[in-house]
């Protein structure tokens, strides 16, 4: 858990992240972040899929989360990359960075 004090993930705010992406089918992994630069975005806004939207709000610096996402909060009925259409998505996510 991060600390208590520690800034927040929250909608507006621009948050950086380290994650693996793995498909909970086979537990392939699709993506990762790790070694390299945190993925940065800003929260609430639309520019990540809802799964994360809703999974990393209320997040504190320093948090560690397994998120898992249905189809209908990932990519749906679409195929991107290597991930097949109605793939249920798991992030393993660490917040490490909030700004304003």
């Amino acid at each position: 858990m991060g600390k208590p004090d520690g800034k927040r993930a929250a909608p507006g705010k621009k948050v950086g992240v380290k994650y693996i992406g793995k498909l909970q089918k086979d537990g392939k992994i699709f993506d990762s972040n790790v070694g390299r630069a945190p993925f940065k975005f800003r929260l609430g806004v639309g520019q990540v899929i809802k799964g994360w939207e809703v999974g990393i709000n209320g997040m504190r610096i320093g948090d560690k989360r397994r998120i898992t996402i249905p189809p209908s909060m990932g990519y749906a009925d679409k195929r991107v990359g290597t991930i097949p259409p109605n793939a249920w998505l798991v992030f393993d996510v660490e917040l490490v960075d909030v700004d304003r």
